[in-house]
């Protein structure tokens, strides 16, 4: 699966333009990354969900993410139009081999955009 890459927006201090969010793509999921440390914040902006409806971060794989075995993190939606922010997301449990984070959608209304804040 081709995941859908969000851009990230840095925390640096210092003022910088905001990326526009990414559409949420329920089919193919998302992916952000590489990242260092535990700075990684994703923020989602949902229009519409029904209760059940789920955004999984996916647990990464042994190296790097030694905590993996704890598992995905699941948000379960409560139903309709709701703000969710996710983070800080910790490596040793989310990281990919490739050093990327997978973001997971599933139900039947999920829509919506994410959006990534890193601090470097």
């Amino acid at each position: 699966m081709a995941r859908t890459a969000i851009p990230g927006n840095s925390l640096t201090g210092a003022y910088a333009a905001r990326a526009t969010p990414t559409t949420l793509d329920k089919p193919n999921g998302h992916s952000y990354g590489p990242v260092d440390g535990n700075k990684l914040i994703l923020l989602f902006h949902l229009s519409a969900a029904t209760a059940a409806d789920t955004i999984t971060l996916k647990a990464g794989v042994n190296p790097p993410a030694m905590r993996s075995g704890i598992g995905d993190l699941v948000y379960t939606c409560a139903g309709g139009a709701a703000e969710i922010v996710i983070g800080p997301i910790e490596n040793a449990r989310f990281k990919q081999s490739d050093g990327k984070f997978w973001i997971d959608l599933a139900g039947a209304t999920i829509a919506g955009t994410v959006e990534a804040y890193v601090h470097s």
